[in-house]
């Protein structure tokens, strides 16, 4: 038939082209929705943002004070994946015209990932581990040498008052407390302590505390170990039995203190051995000092240092017996290989320290024999040091939020 003239033909359906063209039937007849592939930029930023997740795990695991290890599986920043890869558009008739192109490869970054296989201990947690080892949480720094001023003093007891112009037995104590206050003194080991001397010595000291005072009776408070609390704290006290005149026993203390400012622990003994006053007593004297010397070798032999101070009424034989434990004088003395060594100018007041012992400045003060008098013996002093504890030798150091704890071998851990 004929076309009618200016009559249109029906506009030919328009072909689409790219990714915006519209659905195509595939081989069973169904709609196909193909996903826009992304572009490299879309990719790095999705693993960025992972990374992100990442970083935020590790800042989460230091928190939460986990420690960080590497995974066996690591996250790539920039590595392309299947879906990196587009195709070019083609046509939509099958033809071999289009063909695909692929981005251009980008440098690859690992991220290791986060393993949360061990935790950091807690302060207690570590108290307990080491305690298993016998060692024990310190308040300080034991890695810092320990020094202080250690002295002693033989203040006459009250029961000589009116002896060679000597005032009351309380009066004379406050004085000689005053004086040991004056002097800096640490630890000092006092004998001849009569009971109604201890309240106004340990005052007139600045507060310091005593064993064993007052808490085991009169006559045991005599030989008492006196300490500032404020640079000593007692761990342990004891006392035992050393001959005295006649050869009665009498208990004689040694403690335990830890020391506030290193956590460093050291042993202090204190004796009053027997005057001839009452008959020789060399032999009581003798047998005093095996026993002093005894206790010596067993509380150092785990090399906790250790002082022992007292009134030992003997000079060179003593501390040739003496010295033999290991033990070395303030003012010199000491035994080598065997060999006792003496000092000139003995005196039968002493100050020892063991081996992880020095001393400086040792000193021997007559002025509480001067004036009003305080005493009718001087008073001794020196500057002990306590060396470090070695480097992971025997402490143990964490470090937690920037503070430095420290776990030191305990020597009570064998004591019931």
């Amino acid at each position: 038939m004929a076309r009618r003239a200016g009559a249109r033909r029906a506009p030919k359906r328009a072909r689409t082209h790219g990714p915006h063209r519209g659905p195509q039937h595939g081989p069973s007849g169904s709609h196909s929705h193909r996903k826009p592939p992304q572009s490299t930029t879309e990719n790095v930023a999705k693993r960025i943002g992972a990374v992100g997740v990442a970083a935020a795990l590790l800042v989460l695991g230091t928190l939460l004070g986990v420690e960080l290890g590497t995974d066996r599986t690591t996250l790539s920043l920039f590595e392309p994946d299947a879906s990196s890869s587009s195709s070019a558009p083609g046509s939509d008739s099958g033809s071999d015209s289009g063909s695909e192109t692929s981005a251009a490869p980008v440098p690859t970054v690992v991220v290791p990932g986060v393993v949360f296989d061990q935790r950091i201990l807690t302060v207690a947690e570590l108290t307990r581990k080491y305690a298993k080892r016998d060692m024990t949480l310190v308040d300080g720094d034991p890695m810092q040498p320990t020094t202080f001023v250690i002295s002693s003093f033989n203040i006459l007891g009250s029961s000589h008052t009116g002896k060679k112009g000597a005032a009351a037995g309380p009066a004379r104590a406050a004085r000689a407390g005053a004086l040991v206050r004056r002097k800096g003194v640490s630890v000092v080991g006092l004998q001849e302590f009569q009971s109604n001397q201890i309240r106004p010595f340990l005052s007139a000291a600045g507060g310091f505390q005593a064993y064993p005072g007052s808490s085991q009776g009169n006559l045991d408070a005599e030989n008492s170990i006196a300490w500032d609390p404020g640079d000593w704290e007692l761990v342990r006290a004891h006392t035992h039995s050393i001959p005295y005149f006649g050869g009665k026993g009498r208990n004689m203390p040694y403690v335990l203190l830890r020391n506030l400012h290193t956590g460093r622990m050291a042993w202090f003994s204190n004796y009053h051995n027997a005057a001839d006053v009452h008959g020789p007593a060399q032999r009581w004297r003798e047998a005093a000092t095996a026993k002093e010397a005894a206790l010596v070798r067993e509380l150092t032999a785990d090399g906790t240092p250790m002082f022992t101070t007292g009134d030992m009424n003997e000079r060179g034989s003593y501390a040739c017996r003496f010295s033999a434990a290991g033990m070395h004088s303030a003012d010199g003395v000491r035994t080598v290989d065997g060999a006792c060594q003496l000092v000139g100018n003995l005196w039968i007041d002493w100050i020892w320290g063991s081996a992880a012992v020095t001393f400086d400045d040792y000193e021997r003060d007559y002025s509480p024999r001067n004036g009003p008098r305080i005493s009718d013996h001087p008073i001794i002093t020196a500057t002990a040091t306590i060396e470090p504890a070695k480097d992971n030798e025997k402490c143990a150091k964490h470090v937690r939020d920037g503070k430095a704890y420290y776990f030191c071998p305990d020597p009570t851990a064998d004591e019931d």
